[in-house]
């Protein structure tokens, strides 16, 4: 289990920096690779009548945030390298935090287990759970998750004499706009990323295409074009979100398509988002524009994409870290339940579709392993642990699922549909016979992948009901243990 908490344990040493960080200064640190980008301006984000409403900046996350903000950092970068072709997977998570207050590498490692070392002569903290911490300046603390200390060693080697940044120009324009404009930004840079077999699949099967009646070709060529995608989100009383799609050719479709082209390529990366489809949309140009109000539940989910691979600095400031109270044990408790049943309860309130949701499962399993475990009760950590397999089974038998649909589909094609069926007579065995067997085997076809969904669907059902007998009786138990209501 992937328990990222890294606390830190008592009241940081050194008195806090006058100097505020500078994204330029942050975006020159990141490593070579970064594609994918989230720039976050904490002290922005908390000064806002949202954040201030829902006490954002409290010490003890209740899940009820959007986004994990470190009371010791005044600027966020979180990058990392992904693959948008298999599910967004990573090679790598980072972080550069610009610092307000030092943070002590040795305290670091005491709040987790870890230890402290030395790399490329800066001052490191491995974790056991899976991290490395290490100081690039004294107001600039560099994060990598998995902790694999040959990549943070050449990561921390490339900091000396670095004078540009190593991330691509689109990404750089991305975090400069967060300079005066939104508070958060998220970007992926998507050159050279789209291979043009894929999406032409993809594309001749779509409804949209075929409604809109759209050249397939010559949509392949204009999409696999796309330079990337930048979201831009702008805190005030609401959250309000403006996602622009840029391309290096121009777009011969109108909103109507572009919009369901949108909609339908979540959908197809089982990332489908709330409210987005009451989003505005514009096309001009290169560039899809679609902006609209953003719910918390929403924000939640785009931003969990790319987190900070810690969860816990700012909460175990003042607690000791040898020693825990029974009130601090129930609190801890008491914030660790409510994260976990908040996540829960807005993953099976937005799980309406039987396809679009399981990239978020992965997702949310990972947020609950990253929430902070010191001075939890050990059977609720148990729970957490049961709570993240039952997402990530939930999630797997979607994946499972579309893998034994093509399966079947390629074993009833194989078996005497497509080519095989048609003849090149025109007699009795032959056209119209061909037509007849290929339309039954596209029948099958569509058969095979409806039960195969059907059954991912009834394990998703199951898994959540699961989840909240478990959370019931955990309730139960913690509420008479603690004497608290959780």
């Amino acid at each position: 289990m992937n328990k990222v908490s890294l606390g830190l344990a008592a009241v940081l040493a050194m008195p806090s920096l006058a100097v505020a960080s500078d994204f330029d200064h942050l975006a020159r640190k990141l490593p070579n690779g970064t594609n994918l980008l989230l720039a976050i301006d904490s002290d922005r984000v908390l000064a806002s009548e949202m954040a201030v409403k829902n006490n954002w900046d409290n010490r003890t996350d209740d899940g009820g945030r959007p986004v994990y903000l470190p009371q010791e950092a005044d600027k966020v970068l979180v990058a990392a390298q992904v693959d948008p072709g298999r599910g967004f997977v990573r090679a790598w998570e980072v972080a550069v935090m610009g610092l307000k207050e030092s943070m002590p590498m040795r305290l670091v490692a005491k709040a987790e287990g870890g230890y402290t070392e030395t790399i490329q002569g800066m001052k490191a903290a491995w974790v056991p759970s899976d991290a490395y911490f290490f100081e690039i300046d004294p107001k600039t603390m560099g994060l990598m998750h998995p902790a694999n200390r040959q990549a943070v060693s050449r990561w921390a080697e490339r900091q000396k004499g670095r004078a540009t940044s190593p991330v691509s120009d689109y990404l750089l324009g991305a975090v400069s706009a967060v300079k005066t404009g939104p508070q958060i930004v998220l970007a992926l840079d998507t050159q050279d990323v789209i291979q043009p077999h894929r999406v032409q699949q993809t594309l001749s099967q779509s409804e949209v295409v075929k409604k809109q009646k759209l050249n397939v070709d010559e949509l392949t060529s204009v999409m696999t074009s796309m330079r990337g995608l930048k979201l831009r989100v702008e805190i005030t009383d609401t959250a309000r979100g403006v996602l622009q799609v840029d391309f290096g050719k121009p777009l011969p479709f109108n909103e109507r398509a572009a919009k369901g082209l949108l909609l339908g390529a979540l959908t197809n990366l089982q990332a489908e988002l709330p409210g987005v489809e009451d989003w505005d949309v514009k096309v001009s140009g290169n560039t899809i524009l679609c902006s609209g109000d953003t719910e918390p539940d929403a924000l939640r989910r785009i931003l969990s994409m790319l987190e900070i691979p810690s969860t816990k600095f700012s909460s175990l400031k003042e607690q000791n870290t040898d020693e825990a109270s029974g009130d601090d044990m129930a609190q801890n408790s008491l914030a660790y339940f409510k994260s976990i049943t908040k996540l829960t309860d807005d993953l099976e309130k937005n799980s309406k579709s039987s396809r679009g949701d399981n990239y978020w499962m992965d997702r949310y399993a990972q947020k609950i392993d990253r929430l902070p475990i010191l001075h939890v009760d050990p059977e609720l950590l148990d729970f957490g642990q049961k709570t993240v397999e039952t997402l990530r089974l939930m999630s797997g038998a979607r994946k499972n699922a579309n893998m034994s649909a093509g399966v079947r589909s390629s074993n009833i094609v194989s078996s005497g549909g497509s080519y095989n069926s048609y003849s090149y007579g025109y007699g009795n065995s032959g056209y119209y016979n061909g037509r007849a067997n290929a339309r039954a085997t596209l029948s099958s076809v569509n058969t095979a992948k409806l039960e195969e969904r059907a059954g991912a669907s009834s394990k998703k059902i199951e898994g959540f009901r699961l989840i909240k007998n478990a959370t019931s009786e955990m309730r139960r138990k913690m509420t008479e243990r603690y004497n608290i209501e959780f």
